[in-house]
Parts: structure tokens; C-alpha cells; sequence
């Protein structure tokens, strides 16, 4: 009857025929699907959600996160960490839910570029690149980390790659460290009773690479001493006691200060250069070993010389930084 009323009025009923069968059709859609998602229980798990702890790459029953960052400089061959500042503050429910953030303004350098990112095994980024607009390298961090027993890190070094002495050679930038609380929970119970060092992640590769960091800018920092022929900042580098120096043994400070202020005043000019040294750390962290092929020129009363060598350094660890402890000469090439 409603549909003959509508066709009497010609060209407009049939408009209106046409908009009243769109708008039943797309009830019944609505409806039927409608019902269909209600009852679907594949449907249901697809819009479940990751939890913000989750989404935050953490896990387990987190509680708090408190992270700080500080600077990390050489200065006189040994790696300084300056002082902290607060990053962030973060709050999370029993449910993973962030209930309170808060953010600090720090000093960061910007990367301008193109990122590329690499993970590892546990997620977390391991190295940045930045390329230009061509695709060519503009810099590249990598990143260490150490990670409680839950399985969160709580200390992180970026640290950017140099090219030296013909290698690839990380130098450490920056310091990152995470202060966590947790929910107590059965997880966290297991852990507790195991002991910490059952699931606690191993430190020594992380305080290797400091050390290598450290004794190769310690050498560094020596040769350039030697070629300006700086003598008190050259000493610098040496224990009170060197227990071999060249065909001497057990010596004082005094007894190297003397030897080498006689080598420096005897050249008239004098240019020292080394490749990238072999470094053998000992166990106890505290001694180390170091291996390099070093070519040096000297001009003495107007006649020029020179060689090549493979020199040995031997250096412990002090309050003040690596020093030497022995130098010699392992083998002459010419």
C-alpha cells in the first residue's frame, strides 16, 4: 500500500523507494554483524590489547620505573661518568596501566636523518642508524645493556662508533640507568627464593668493553704526549714503580722521567705513530696487557732515523686511572 502511494508520485517515489531500502539494508547489516562479533570469540581476542608496561618493552608485575642519564667523557685515559639527571617517572596498576608519567627535560644531541634500527634477542634497540637523504651514513650508536632478574634493563650504554688504527671501535656516550619496583607475585616470589645470581644476566662483557675503551684512549693520549713532547704530561702516564723498562727492571718513576727527558732533548724533532693495539685484560680487571706495532722518526744533529717495532705495555688500574707499569720493546721489524 506504501509502496503504491510512493510510485504515484513518479520520478520522487521512486527516490524515496530507493532511500528506505538502503536505509532497511543497512540495519539489518548493522544487526547481523553486530551479533555476529558479539558471539565470535576469535573476534573477542583480536581486540585485546598489549598493556602499557607492555607497550613500554618492560615485564613482569612493574610497579615504578625511574630513569636517569648522565654524559661519559675520557679524561686522562680513563672513562668519567658525569653527573645525573632524572628522565622520566612512571606509575603502573596491578594491570600494566601507566596511572602516572612524568617527563624531564635533558640535553640530547638531535639526530638528523633517516633512523634504521637493529634488536636483540630481548627486544631492546642494539644499534641506530642514521642515514641522509641519498642513503649514505651519517653516524651509528650501538647500545649495551645489563638486565635485572626479571628480565628488564636497568643500565644502558650508547656509545657511538669511531673508525681507528684501522678498526671499528666503540666509545662510550651515555649512560642510561632504570630503577624498578615490582608487585609481589609468584614470579617474583621464585626469584626471591632462588636467589638473585640464579637469573641475574653476567656484567663481564659490558665491563670489558669500558676497559678496552679506556686503555686505548690512555694510548692515544700517550703517543700524542710523546710527539709534543710533553714531559710532565707524558709521566702522567706511569705508576710511582715500573717493574720493567726496556733492559732495566724495577724502577722508579724518577728513573723513566730521567731516560726520557734524555731521548726528547737529544731529538731534534721527533713523530711517533701506532696501530691498533692487542689488549689482553686480566682476570682480576685490574692489570692489562697491550700489544702494537708503533713507527716512529727522530732527527738528531740534522741526520734523520727511524724503525719499526712491536712495542709492549704493561698497565694496571689505579684510583687516578690506568698507568704503565712496564714498556718494552717485544720485537724489531727494522
Amino acid at each position: 500500500m506504501i509502496l503504491r502511494k510512493l510510485q504515484s508520485l513518479g520520478p520522487l517515489g521512486i527516490v524515496l523507494i530507493a532511500l528506505l531500502a538502503f536505509s532497511l539494508g543497512f540495519a539489518l547489516t548493522y544487526v547481523w554483524g553486530g551479533q555476529r562479533a558479539d558471539s565470535s570469540p576469535g573476534k573477542q581476542s583480536l581486540e585485546v590489547s598489549e598493556s602499557d608496561k607492555e607497550l613500554d618493552g618492560l615485564t613482569g608485575p612493574v610497579n615504578r620505573v625511574r630513569t636517569e642519564t648522565a654524559k661519559l667523557s675520557f679524561q686522562s685515559g680513563k672513562l668519567v661518568e658525569g653527573s645525573r639527571e632524572l628522565q622520566e617517572l612512571t606509575t603502573y596498576d596491578a594491570k600494566g596501566r601507566r596511572i602516572e608519567n612524568s617527563y624531564f627535560l635533558i640535553s640530547a644531541d638531535a639526530r638528523i636523518g633517516r633512523e634504521e634500527y637493529a634488536h636483540n634477542e630481548k627486544g631492546n634497540v642494539s644499534e641506530v642508524i642514521v642515514r641522509d637523504e641519498a642513503g649514505s651514513i651519517l653516524s651509528k650508536e650501538v647500545y649495551t645493556y645489563e638486565y635485572d632478574a626479571v628480565g628488564n634493563w636497568t643500565k644502558r650504554v650508547a656509545s657511538t662508533v669511531n673508525y681507528e688504527g684501522g678498526q671499528v671501535t666503540p666509545q662510550p656516550a651515555e649512560v642510561s640507568y632504570r630503577s624498578i619496583s615490582y608487585y609481589f607475585d609468584q614470579a617474583i616470589a621464585e626469584i626471591t627464593e632462588s636467589g638473585p645470581a640464579a637469573s641475574r644476566a653476567s656484567n663481564e662483557e659490558l665491563r670489558g668493553q669500558g676497559n678496552l675503551a679506556s686503555l686505548r684512549a690512555a694510548l692515544t693520549a700517550w703517543v700524542a704526549a710523546t710527539n709534543a713532547r710533553n714531559l710532565n704530561k707524558l709521566m702522567s702516564f706511569y705508576h710511582s714503580r715500573v717493574a720493567a723498562f726496556y733492559r732495566a727492571r724495577n724502577v722508579s718513576d724518577e728513573f723513566v722521567r730521567a731516560e726520557k727527558q734524555r731521548l726528547l732533548r737529544r731529538a731534534d724533532s721527533l713523530e711517533v705513530s701506532v696501530a691498533a693495539p692487542e689488549i689482553t685484560i686480566g682476570p682480576d680487571e685490574e692489570t692489562a696487557v697491550m700489544r702494537f706495532r708503533k713507527e716512529y722518526s727522530e732527527t738528531v744533529k740534522g741526520r734523520e732515523r727511524g724503525g719499526v717495532v712491536v712495542q709492549q705495555l704493561g698497565w694496571q688500574r689505579t684510583p687516578e686511572g690506568w698507568k704503565i707499569v712496564s714498556e718494552r720493546d717485544v720485537r724489531v721489524i727494522r
